[in-house]
């Protein structure tokens, strides 16, 4: 079956359809890297892949990693179902990740990419947004761009994770096109700035982001697949589901360091 890709009607984001995992071969991978350029997010619905699968399906998008945690309580408590630790399970008893962010952007090389399969999904909720970074950038007048490129923040948080500054501005090493590179979710600092004079500055930047016309949002089933690029996109995952269970299996793709 010939791969299709159907652009969602949101700022970003597209299904993906006739992939079969076992089956890929290199004129489909470059279909689906062409549109994850594109897009920057795909998504897959009720692709159902096994572990196995999942890993060929990351390595279309780069090199997995072994994915280490932020938090020391959620590294002492992460869960693997391959023996490389490549996949990594996400479940509604650890922390959410309901608030807006981009993966780990407090490591030296932050990844490049995230991909999740959903193996138990609430009656109801548990929604995910995605948010173009692009987009965020772009909205920005000239003076505050070029204000923008001249900094560099400061990711993480001091005792909880590794510590690392990355330029406010980032350009996407395949696409080159520029994206706004600071999240709620990490980003504490700006470098050769007092806190004071940094928190507004990194606040309006969030603001600047955070807005409904730069998102998507999917709903959720049993077996869909995403994969989304971080290095021009945050997401937020909606905790709206009260008690009810929700597993999902993570992927995460070798990164760069921001440039």
């Amino acid at each position: 079956m010939e791969i299709r890709i159907e652009p969602l009607s949101a700022a970003l984001g597209a299904r993906v359809r006739g992939v079969v995992t076992k089956d890929l071969i290199e004129v489909d991978r470059e279909v689906l890297r062409q549109a994850f350029d594109a897009h920057q997010v795909l998504f897959f619905p009720e692709l159902a892949p096994d572990s196995e699968d999942l890993v060929a399906l990351a390595r279309v998008f780069g090199e997995p990693e072994v994915h280490v945690e932020g938090r020391e309580v959620d590294r002492a408590n992460s869960r693997y179902v391959d023996d490389d630790h490549f996949v990594h399970v996400i479940d509604s008893t650890r922390n959410a990740a309901n608030f807006w962010h981009t993966d780990a952007t407090f490591k030296e090389m932050p990844p490049a990419a995230s991909m999740i399969a959903a193996r138990a999904i609430p009656p109801r909720g548990g929604d995910t947004l995605w948010l173009d970074t692009y987009a965020a950038f772009d909205a920005l007048a000239t003076p505050l761009k070029a204000l923008a490129r001249s900094l560099r923040a400061v990711h993480g948080h001091p005792g909880a994770s590794e510590l690392n500054a990355h330029p406010v501005v980032r350009t996407h090493p395949r696409t080159r096109r520029e994206a706004l590179w600071v999240n709620r979710g990490w980003t504490t600092g700006v470098e050769g700035m007092p806190p004071r004079q940094a928190a507004p500055l990194l606040q309006f930047f969030f603001d600047t982001m955070e807005q409904p016309e730069f998102t998507c949002r999917w709903s959720w089933s049993v077996g869909d697949v995403v994969v989304w690029d971080n290095r021009c996109t945050m997401h937020y995952a909606l905790r709206d589901f009260g008690d009810e269970y929700r597993e999902v299996h993570r992927i995460t793709v070798k990164g760069d360091r921001p440039s």
